[in-house]
């Protein structure tokens, strides 16, 4: 049982949380930093193999080099005897599979929110070389706040690694796969890529592009078949995002977008704007080989072979000569003699240039309008009416719609607002958050931007990304905690805030041995290593105290002097009685005292009598 074992001397686990094919997954508590983690365990029958703990050290390696909002976070990873574990973010949430479960097919818009959150995701893993592989539902949490993040590199290869091996062995599911991966061929950012196709396909149609009687079935639809059109299963998909996302499950890697960075601006465009920013143009596939059959061995079967072709070709020739008159005879009756141009592109062509190509085939141009566009230069034309090769009558007039550059926004200031605030400032500027690095700083708190680039004021593009350095609060400081029993609360809060640490709770006991409010016990103990900042807590003596015993004291007084009691015990040394008596009388009293010790009886400042007490 893992449950209830310290790991590393450091991971209290709790309870289970979930688990995949190769590990468990638990909820922990680091009793060093104070936090609650995940921590994934190893499956015990894989401990042993050695396969298996080099993919499970993989998944370590490979993020922790990653760090990124929509990435769970890696902390630690370590062996305890023959447990393999790594220690993660935890997150609270449900996975994307369970909420398209519950939910069925995604509004449009939250839709496009999460995947371009697992772009943002997936970009900066390609950045640092390192495909996913195993894109699928499962493995996106969504936080409660509704950040999604990606999870379980379980499987992910880093592209510069030469020495991985590749086996036949489909893991993961097929249902995401890339028709390339399907066939057995190394992955690439194009695979993922094709995943998060098929998740967007099933976040707005509830349902998977491919199904099948078996994981084999559904690979070779991949590879032979195109999806179901999803605007059929989901009229609320406009035409615009539905080519987004066809482009990213073509079945050609060649095909879908370039990068990850593509998708998400073409998916963004589609969905404010009903437009595409990248141009889809499908190759088509290429015969790899041609067949050519066997030459006959005998020179009159080769005359007999050869005398069909040459007598088919020369028809065949004789076919297009004749077809090519005919045709050119049309044009010459319609498009020519009736005086028909075919209209030219112009598009992206500057303004000037545009009107003269224009004018070269007999055509105006005419200015309907003036747009910004984030790629097409200022001046350029972005759009054509009527469009390229289109046969319109000579004079015509073509209409165009002319870039104006751009949209320039300011940089906003975003000095000290946290980080979540940033995001949402920078989005509702058209501006996007770029490269993140988190550093200590003494005065602003955790989570808090300290530094951007560009600066604020800045005029940029719309879509440009803002760098951002952030604050991981003060450098945590070890300090020693000292034995506080025996002291008083006033004493305690003194001795923590020098030390910069918190009082937590203050839990009152009844005590015979402690006065009221004196401190018993602390939490963490005397001696222990903790961060500044920490919290103490505290166990106080809510009285009586020690209750004391009574001794009964009788002196007979040889002559007249002044009588004094003194009692000596766990309380110290305290004088308890003094006053005049007369020769002969006899004197008795009742005494208090605590624990063991003395109590002494003086007439005249002259020791008469000692008595022990316990």
């Amino acid at each position: 049982m893992v449950i209830g074992k310290l790991l590393g001397n450091r991971y209290e686990i709790q309870e289970k949380v979930g688990g995949g094919g190769m590990s468990l997954v638990y909820r922990a508590k680091d009793i060093f930093l104070n936090r609650v983690v995940a921590v994934k365990v190893l499956r015990e029958q894989f401990a042993n193999d050695e396969e298996f703990v080099k993919r499970f050290r993989r998944e370590a390696q490979a993020v922790a080099s990653l760090s990124h909002s929509n990435i769970v976070s890696i902390y630690d990873v370590g062996i305890e005897g023959e447990i393999y574990y790594l220690v993660m973010e935890l997150v609270e949430g449900n996975n994307l599979k369970e909420i398209i479960k519950e939910q069925g097919p995604l509004p449009l818009d939250e839709a496009v929110r999460i995947t371009q959150q697992i772009c943002d995701a997936l970009q900066h893993a390609h950045e640092h070389q390192i495909i996913h592989r195993d894109v699928k539902p499962h493995n996106i949490l969504l936080t409660k706040k509704g950040r999604a993040k990606v999870t379980d590199f379980g499987i992910a290869r880093a592209v510069s690694t030469a020495t991985v091996t590749h086996t036949k062995n489909i893991m993961g599911s097929v249902h995401y796969f890339s028709p390339e991966q399907a066939k057995g061929e190394i992955a690439d950012e194009k695979s993922d890529i094709y995943a998060l196709g098929v998740v967007l396909y099933e976040m707005l149609t509830g349902i998977m592009p491919f199904e099948g009687d078996s994981p084999i079935s559904v690979a070779l639809k991949k590879i032979n078949e195109d999806p179901v059109l999803p605007s059929t299963l989901n009229e609320k998909i406009n035409h615009s995002v539905e080519q987004v996302i066809l482009r990213a499950m073509s079945r050609n890697p060649q095909d879908r977008y370039d990068s990850v960075r593509q998708f998400k601006e073409d998916l963004t465009s589609a969905f404010l704007h009903d437009r595409l920013e990248y141009k889809y143009e499908k190759k088509e596939a290429s015969q790899d080989t041609i067949k050519i059959p066997p030459l006959a061995k005998q020179d009159k079967q080769k005359k007999n072979e050869l005398a069909a072709p040459l007598k088919v070709w020369t028809w065949v020739m004789l076919t297009l000569v004749i077809i090519g008159f005919i045709l050119g005879m049309y044009l010459s009756a319609t498009v020519i003699a009736r005086g028909e141009v075919m209209v030219p592109n112009v598009e992206e062509l500057p303004a000037e240039k545009a009107k003269a190509v224009l004018e070269s085939n007999d055509l105006f141009m005419e200015i309907d309008r003036k747009v910004h566009h984030p790629s097409i230069p200022e001046g350029s034309i972005v759009s054509q009416e009527p469009e390229n090769q289109e046969i319109v009558k000579k004079k015509s007039t073509v209409k165009v719609v002319i870039s104006e550059g751009p949209t320039m926004v300011k940089v906003p200031d975003l000095y000290k607002t946290s980080l979540i605030s940033a995001e949402v400032t920078l989005s509702n500027k058209g501006l996007a958050v770029g490269k993140r690095e988190r550093v200590y700083h003494s005065i602003i708190s955790s989570g808090q931007v300290i530094q951007q680039d560009p600066t604020a004021g800045k005029e940029v593009m719309q879509g440009t990304e803002v760098d951002l350095i952030i604050s991981r609060g003060p450098e945590p400081i070890w300090v020693i905690l000292p034995d506080l029993s025996g002291k008083s609360l006033p004493q305690v809060k003194a001795i923590l805030e020098e030390k910069k640490l918190v009082l937590g709770f203050v839990q009152p006991e009844m005590n015979y041995s402690y006065d009221k409010d004196i401190v018993i016990r602390q939490d963490p103990g005397p001696e222990s290593e903790i961060l500044q900042g920490s919290t103490v807590n505290l166990v106080v003596s809510s009285g009586p105290g020690v209750s004391g015993e009574q001794a009964n004291v009788k002196v007979i007084l040889p002559n007249n002097g002044t009588v004094k009691i003194v009692v000596e015990d766990e309380k110290g040394r305290n004088k308890v009685y003094e006053n005049f008596h007369r020769s002969g009388e006899t004197f008795e009293r009742l005494v208090r005292y605590y624990g063991q010790g003395f109590i002494e009886v003086y007439v005249n400042d002259k020791l008469i009598e000692r008595q022990a007490v316990e």
